[in-house]
């Protein structure tokens, strides 16, 4: 005895064509036989299922004559005929209710149910390196690229055609880009449009194909950009530039181009998220008397005081001297990290004079 349909899609009898669509959907997916784990049989009989559930007019005759209504058992129907294309002893899979799974079935059979207007697709996205300063991805710059990509043709602009001779409606799809298709598999039969292969989906045909691009509408050609590189950036980060990506076969929207861009390393500087991090050599002397030291910074070289007793990998901060913000006002800190110098030789004259001051009398806070 078959299953009951309302079982095999584990909904209720009373469940809306929603729940029967993500129920069958949901299924589809785990059990396709594509897929690791996915049984053939099962997957016959979910559709089996939801081929009738989907039909308002056979879910009611279900309802009334159960199995008897496919020829299963006694019943007004009799026969296969009822169900539509069952037979064969195949089915029919409907690409729309699939959501993603279309696009297994478009991959495999090379159509698509959609007809021409899914044929005028983008052009190809294309992606281009460039590198740039430290300083430069601080303060922005424009740097030019250089690429040999697909472009609209410059003879016929795109529409394939020889300039002056006409394009016709094609004649073997009538115009409509695409003809109907059955397909004989392991599974059964999927019904189907494909693109048509006389016009390649286009629905129309070039007379006399142009020289240059060979009806293609689309050539060959070097082409320069000038790309601006916002102040900011940081190493990794990608640029897209609409619609500057590759030119589709005869006509439609080109793709983007993808600028990834490269930061060099900087001798002092370095980077923290928007902050600029550097460091200063003192000597011990130094951070016990205080000095004044030279700091490269982002702006040009600057003088910092650095105050009597500072320790170790002290931290001094200067506001809005770092990289500017990328997605918003403002800018980042630098940081400056001292680090102090020991000397490791002393001279008989340096040794004396540090044994005296280590002999003195101590004060409270005088380590030395």
């Amino acid at each position: 005895m078959p299953a009951d349909y309302y079982e095999t899609l584990g909904v209720s009898r009373s469940a809306t064509q929603d729940e029967i669509k993500k129920a069958y959907r949901k299924l589809a997916h785990k059990h396709h036989p594509d897929k690791g784990g996915g049984d053939e049989e099962k997957f016959k009989e979910i559709n089996n299922a939801y081929e009738v559930l989907r039909d308002a007019k056979k879910r009611s005759q279900y309802d009334q004559y159960g199995h008897g209504f496919d020829g299963s058992g006694p019943g007004p129907a009799g026969g296969h005929g009822g169900f539509g294309g069952f037979d064969s002893g195949g089915f029919t899979i409907n690409m729309d209710d699939l959501g993603g799974m279309g696009d297994i079935f478009e991959s495999v059979f090379g159509g698509s149910n959609r007809g021409r207007s899914a044929r005028r697709s983008r052009g190809s996205d294309i992606e281009s390196n460039i590198e740039i300063s430290f300083r430069e991805s601080a303060t922005g710059v424009t740097k030019t690229v250089q690429q040999r990509v697909y472009d609209t043709c410059s003879k016929c602009h795109g529409n394939g055609a020889e300039p002056g001779t006409p394009i016709t409606t094609c004649t073997t799809c009538n115009g409509a880009g695409s003809t109907a298709q059955n397909f004989q598999t392991p599974l059964g039969t999927f019904a189907q449009r494909v693109a048509c292969q006389a016009c390649r989906g286009e629905g129309k045909i070039a007379k006399t194909p142009c020289t240059t691009c060979h009806g293609e509408g689309r050539e060959k050609m070097n082409r320069t950009l000038d790309i601006s590189i916002p102040a900011g950036i940081a190493d990794g980060q990608t640029i897209r530039v609409t619609g500057k990506g590759e030119a589709p076969m005869k006509g439609g929207t080109a793709g983007d181009l993808y600028v990834n861009v490269h930061v060099q390393t900087d001798r002092n500087l370095a980077r923290d998220r928007d902050n600029v991090r550097s460091q200063v050599a003192i000597s011990f002397i130094d951070a016990a008397l205080g000095a004044e030291k030279l700091v490269e910074m982002l702006s040009g070289a600057k003088t910092i005081r650095i105050p009597a007793g500072t320790q170790p990998n002290a931290e001094f901060r200067f506001e809005r001297e770092g990289f500017p913000h990328l997605q918003s006002s403002g800018k980042g800190d630098h940081i400056v990290t001292v680090k102090v110098e020991i000397p490791k030789k002393l001279s008989k004259k340096q040794r004396e004079l540090l044994e005296q001051f280590r002999e003195a009398p101590k004060k409270k806070g005088i380590f030395f």
